[in-house]
């Protein structure tokens, strides 16, 4: 596994996120890994476009990523199907076998119902991490960010952080992240990053 730095997440092709963000995602990653003994994280991406993050995930975590997308026009992900068909969650399984997801990353439809479809249906399925692009970029996205920590506020056993950065005359897009352990599990890794909600 190879420290996150500026350097080495700049040293090849990057993925189509805002760096700063993506940046201190991938950190919060690596570090909730090495915390709790992950060794070849299983990463599930829904929505991988042109495919760049699978790089980043097998540098940086020594991951399996799995990617999924509807389209395989970008790039070849590992399912290619719609997220809401029950045949694509059915190779997921199939491919995954006895494996179990740590890290969901839900990417793919940018609409609150859809979003919320992919969270219901592979959320379930996720040990560790599930994580949300565009939080603050896409309205309905946002929605259902707030929507979500709303309905678990009094989950104990659940905490929520948000990424955001600005970059080059970009928006922010924000990356939400909720870890499957209570805040105490994790506060002193958020704190060493300044992140937290």
């Amino acid at each position: 596994m190879i420290k996150v730095t500026e350097a080495e997440v700049l040293s090849f092709t990057g993925p189509n996120q805002i760096f700063g963000e993506w940046k201190a995602y991938l950190q919060f990653v690596q570090a909730y890994c090495v915390k709790h003994c992950l060794t070849n994280p299983v990463i599930v991406e829904l929505g991988a476009q042109h495919g760049r993050q699978k790089a980043h995930y097998e540098r940086f975590l020594d991951a399996t990523h799995v990617g999924i997308d509807v389209s395989d026009k970008c790039s070849k992900p590992d399912i290619l199907g719609n997220t809401h068909a029950p045949e694509t969650l059915r190779k997921l399984k199939a491919l995954l076998g006895d494996r179990k997801i740590n890290i969901l990353f839900i990417d793919a439809t940018h609409t609150y119902v859809d979003a919320l479809a992919d969270y219901l249906v592979y959320g379930p399925l996720a040990t560790d991490i599930i994580a949300f692009h565009d939080i603050s970029h896409e309205k309905e996205i946002a929605q259902l960010w707030t929507d979500i920590q709303a309905s678990e506020k009094e989950n104990p056993d659940i905490s929520f952080i948000s990424i955001g950065a600005w970059a080059n005359g970009w928006c922010e897009l924000g990356i939400g992240i909720i870890v499957k352990r209570g805040r105490d599990n994790i506060k002193d890794i958020t704190d060493g990053f300044g992140m937290g909600k």
